[in-house]
């Protein structure tokens, strides 16, 4: 557990109580966890756990496979900094950037119905059953049937993302791990975030026993459709700690990742019009009532405490990032809950009663 205090009165002890929160409420939801919160200068962390199965112990800098939090954290802020720099707009299309030459279903899709969910893409499609390659991806994504009449829903979908990375890389001629490095790690210090981690697996917290690919996936990404990809893709493949998404998060309220003003337009919901609640790569809080169809249950992990307004995303692995930036406070999550099985969904009510308890704290601290 670490503290950096310099904030008000109402945080002194609040690193204890985060604590007890943890060691009370973990069990059952993953075999251990890393969590960071923060406000303005103050910042607190703890971690937790074992299995012994695997001789393996969480501590301060364990490594978890983001899953989807490598969309917004990596995605969304490099798709926003080409826009910034008018090297790319919303609204062009896959086909007028050369991704699709073909009279393909999704040639006329833009930048920004990928990076909204408003694509009409299916939620979810095995990819890699078809093929493992770029080329594979992209002809299997092209000849499927838009799942929705646009712009009738919004629809979260991983292949928006396998497409705006796709779309990276065509523009910029390198590969989105290199670009993330480039653009976002390296220049942020972020020295324990990478794709296709060659750190010792002893570092890493291990995820679901699966047969297939070994037991368990230890080190590798755990999601398929990036597993069979080889390690890289836009919607998953990310790995990092509690300590670098601290730093990113920091990084992106003082405008070092995109300008304010971008992150502004990042983090205002887009689809409302549509019962949505998604911005440009984020998840944004907005009065449920105001939601609907199967946008409706995304943003309840941020919980009740925390501002309208805050953002955030959730990975399928057990991560997660909350943030308000009306107080400036945030919350990282990070777990393997799928160890040993992604049929563990406890932290689904962990991640609302957490952030409860840290934004009741912070958002009303000095």
């Amino acid at each position: 557990m670490g503290e950096n205090r310099k904030s008000g009165r109402n945080m002194n002890g609040f690193s204890e109580e985060l604590k007890e929160f943890v060691e009370k409420n973990y069990k059952g939801v993953s075999s251990g966890m890393n969590v960071l919160v923060g406000k303005g200068s103050y910042k607190t962390s703890y971690f937790t756990g074992e299995i012994k199965e695997l001789n393996f112990k969480y501590n301060e800098n364990t490594i978890y496979d983001m899953a989807s939090l490598t969309k917004p954290v990596v995605t969304a802020s490099l798709v926003m900094k080409y826009v910034e720099r008018g090297e790319l707009s919303l609204e062009d299309s896959l086909g007028s950037l050369g991704l699709y030459n073909q009279d393909l279903l999704i040639s006329n899709l833009t930048v920004k119905q990928l990076i909204t969910h408003t694509s009409g893409l299916t939620s979810t499609f095995p990819l890699y059953k078809y093929g493992k390659t770029k080329e594979d991806y992209l002809r299997t994504i092209g000849l499927m049937h838009q799942h929705n009449t646009l712009p009738a829903t919004e629809e979260y979908s991983d292949l928006n993302f396998i497409l705006l990375a796709f779309l990276l890389e065509e523009i910029s001629g390198k590969s989105l791990d290199i670009l993330a490095k480039e653009k976002i790690f390296s220049p942020l210090s972020m020295k324990s975030s990478f794709f296709n981690p060659s750190v010792a697996k002893e570092n890493i917290a291990p995820t679901e026993e699966d047969p297939e690919r070994g037991m368990p996936v230890w080190g590798k990404v755990h999601d398929e459709k990036a597993f069979f990809y080889g390690g890289v893709c836009g919607h998953a493949g990310l790995f990092s700690s509690t300590h670098d998404l601290g730093i990113f998060t920091e990084a992106l309220l003082n405008g070092k990742i995109v300008r304010k003003e971008t992150l502004n337009q990042m983090i205002t919901p887009q689809n409302q019009n549509i019962g949505g609640m998604f911005g440009l790569g984020w998840m944004i809080k907005v009065p449920r009532p105001l939601v609907s169809g199967p946008s409706f249950g995304y943003n309840a992990f941020m919980g009740e405490t925390v501002n309208y307004g805050a953002f955030g995303h959730t990975g399928f692995t057990g991560t997660s990032i909350c943030i308000d930036p009306k107080t400036g406070s945030y919350a990282i999550v990070l777990t393997n809950r799928v160890y040993p099985t992604r049929e563990n969904i406890r932290i689904l009510k962990f991640r609302r009663r957490f952030h409860n308890f840290v934004f009741s704290v912070l958002n009303n601290s000095d």
